[in-house]
């Protein structure tokens, strides 16, 4: 329903005007502090699984075929034609096991589990459960070189 600026301006001198802003400030704070959760469930994310990694840290790019790419991001990861978003991570010592929604190429994204393991400062394993498109035979990574 529209309302004219005459009518809008007898709602605001009403004395429940008052009563209504309240409220809308009082919502005003659990919908930022909701805004603030995603960031706050990303920062659970060990930072040492986070970054670049490849079957060949020398050559830190994709290549078909060649070389595959993982990136680990606070909230998912991409490898070769893979996409997954997290839930939040359940790090148990040196193995990371990730509810996660994923995806290949074009196929729709689907649920899943994602487990990452670190057997040395420089190395990951990567592995994939719950998707019809994947084994759950882990891969192995190192941390890419810095550029």
């Amino acid at each position: 329903m529209l309302m004219t600026r005459s009518a809008m301006l007898k709602n605001q001198s009403r004395p429940h005007s008052h009563r209504r802003a309240g409220a809308s400030r009082s919502l005003a704070i659990p919908v930022a502090l909701a805004a603030l959760l995603p960031a706050i469930a990303q920062a659970k994310m060990p930072n040492d699984f986070l970054g670049k990694w490849s079957t060949d840290p020398v050559r830190c790019e994709q290549e078909n075929g060649e070389v595959d790419v993982l990136e680990v991001l606070p909230s998912g990861l991409t490898v070769y034609e893979v996409g997954c978003e997290f839930d939040e991570p359940n790090a148990t010592g040196k193995n990371l096991r990730l509810a996660a929604q994923c995806y290949k190429g074009g196929s729709p994204m689907s649920a899943g589990t994602v487990e990452l393991s670190r057997s040395e400062p420089d190395r990951i394993s990567l592995s994939l459960h719950g998707f019809s498109w994947s084994s759950d035979d882990p891969q192995t990574f190192q941390r890419c070189r810095a550029q």
